[in-house]
């Protein structure tokens, strides 16, 4: 379990909620990722690339609680809209709370369709616009993929620790069926189909996280759900975009650094990862593993959420927080602390330890 020097202030999880394939609360959503309950279904809306030596026309199979005719980049927001306002309208914090905290969102990263629309910009506009709450401390989004909620979640911690804030909301939202999305991956043999199923289920969610320092959190006597132990980061040489598969050092340099960082003490026995259903990525592990060994208990339990929602993009690593505080709250986490970690295609790996409070 980690170890935690220096006197920093501890920062917790006071609440989270989400719009997931499974359920349209963090609740609902581990509950049925627990009990293995998939979201998949087939979807008419998309057609794979024909290949020379296709035998018949299959549909792509996704993950989505509710597939509907509209799949331009507002989708994102009714994704997310729900969890967010449930989470801050249930939180107890006030419009003048609120203003003394910060709003970050995690969004997708770039390809073709979303860097066309200018994502950023509109969204975190649509934010403002429609529900209107009040100007917090910093307000920002980031568009890193699959690591963006590590990304934010350090800052979080950065600040909280400064004392330049006592809370942060950190929304995370991703649609791999925005109208465009699904061929660039198609083409990549990226997707999983009846052509190519070492591939993974393209999904969507919508989550939000809501971090305080425990001072704070005591004061207005919120239930701490888990504590964020400390993030790590790595940079993987050869990404999944490229020709070679990866060299594990990118990962492992997360995990390492994490370790480092919140002055580990034991082996983590609980890991859950971001695998989807990609070789590349399994290989990752496969090679990164053997360099952990003193850092990974060798009967460690080893969970990933794609099995049951697919690659959810930018929202994976707070279902994973999600899953781990629902799982602490229950009874029926493996191990006093978790190991989560995830890699975006641009090669940045990220891991981030929680643990029981």
């Amino acid at each position: 379990m980690p170890a935690h020097a220096n006197n920093a202030p501890e920062i917790v999880v006071t609440a989270v909620e989400s719009n997931t394939p499974v359920g349209l609360t963090m609740e609902q959503s581990a509950a049925a990722i627990r009990a293995g309950i998939a979201g998949f279904r087939e979807w008419t809306g998309y057609m794979p690339i024909a290949r020379e030596f296709d035998v018949g026309d299959e549909p792509i199979k996704v993950a989505s609680h509710g597939l509907v005719a509209s799949l331009d980049w507002d989708r994102l927001f009714d994704l997310v809209f729900d969890p967010l306002t449930k989470l801050v309208e249930d939180s107890g914090l006030g419009r003048k709370e609120l203003a003394s905290g910060g709003l970050y969102f995690a969004l997708p990263a770039n390809d073709k369709v979303i860097a066309k629309c200018n994502l950023r910009r509109h969204f975190l506009d649509q934010v403002n616009e429609r529900l209107a709450l009040p100007k917090t401390k910093e307000f920002l989004g980031v568009q890193t993929g699959s690591t963006g909620v590590y990304v934010l979640i350090e800052r979080a911690m950065e600040k909280m620790r400064a004392g330049e804030m006592d809370f942060c909301l950190i929304a995370a939202v991703d649609s791999y069926l925005l109208e465009g999305r699904l061929p660039i991956y198609d083409e990549q043999w990226r997707l999983k189909t009846d052509r190519n199923p070492a591939g993974y289920i393209p999904g969507e969610a919508g989550v939000v996280l809501l971090l305080e320092t425990e001072v704070f959190a005591r004061q207005r006597n919120a239930p701490v759900l888990l504590r964020i132990d400390g993030v790590g980061s790595g940079k993987e040489p050869n990404p999944v975009t490229g020709a070679k598969t990866s060299t594990g050092h990118g990962l492992s340099q997360a995990i390492t650094s994490l370790a480092e960082i919140t002055g580990y003490d034991q082996p983590w026995q609980w890991v859950m990862s971001d695998l989807n259903g990609e070789r590349y990525k399994a290989y990752e592990w496969g090679v990164a593993l053997p360099r952990l060994n003193a850092l990974i208990h060798d009967k460690h339990e080893f969970s990933y959420i794609a099995e049951c929602i697919g690659d959810t993009g930018a929202a994976v690593a707070a279902i994973q927080v999600g899953c781990a505080s629902e799982a602490f709250k229950r009874g029926y986490a493996p191990a006093e602390a978790a190991l989560l970690f995830a890699g975006n295609d641009a090669g940045n790996r990220c891991a981030l330890s929680v643990s029981r409070k």
